[in-house]
């Protein structure tokens, strides 16, 4: 992806640093324009892919390396915990009683994660960082895969942090599109009410890990 992306951050930074000689044809006057980029908007795969940030066990793009998660044996997934932290001090799903209706953990004093996903807190994670690209080296030899160290959260700097020197003073740089999250929610809710072949949920591993 990085490859594909380069041409277009060079061009990014250009217009950051320098800008382009643009004409304003109602007042007849010439103006630099200069262009930022201060979001992107994308699907769960993209954003790994464009963050360098490793799905899975701490995959959460908001708590980063405080994800909680708690492994499926049956169903062999990843779920997420702990959601509890980011309602208000004063919520009633935060009550004792309603401990027994999650996973019967007390999250009265949780708080959701402050910091954990801001830009110069992940710049200085990726900045050392050194990825190599292709499958195989300069003699046509295959590459060893290195496997991450443990509690490791990304696995390459972006091409962003690369090219553009106001990406670290951004706290929000990669956001989930407002489409595909309510979709599939409605089709496996839909799928599960509807007993549907190939889109329900329901089944012998979610019963295993429910017991």
């Amino acid at each position: 992806m990085d490859v594909f992306l380069e041409p277009l951050m060079q061009d990014m930074n250009i217009l950051w640093e320098t800008g382009v000689q643009m004409l304003d044809e109602y007042r007849k006057e010439s103006f630099t324009l200069r262009v930022i980029i201060f979001v992107t908007i994308n699907d769960y795969p993209a954003l790994f892919t464009l963050s360098g940030q490793f799905k899975g066990k701490l995959g959460c793009v908001v708590c980063i390396d405080g994800t909680a998660y708690v492994s499926l044996t049956a169903s062999k997934k990843i779920v997420y915990m702990r959601h509890k932290c980011f309602l208000s001090k004063g919520h009633m799903y935060r009550q004792k009683k309603m401990d027994k209706y999650f996973d019967n953990n007390s999250e009265l004093q949780s708080t959701a994660p402050s910091g954990n996903s801001k830009g110069k807190r992940v710049f200085s994670i990726v900045s050392k960082l050194k990825c190599v690209f292709g499958k195989k080296t300069k003699d046509g030899k295959p590459r060893k895969n290195v496997k991450p160290a443990p509690g490791a959260t990304f696995k390459k700097k972006s091409i962003f942090f690369e090219y553009l020197e106001y990406w670290p003073e951004l706290d929000v740089r990669h956001t989930i599109d407002g489409m595909h999250v309510p979709k599939n929610v409605f089709e496996s809710v839909t799928g599960t009410l509807l007993d549907m072949k190939g889109k329900t949920k329901e089944g012998l591993n979610s019963r295993l890990d429910m017991v």
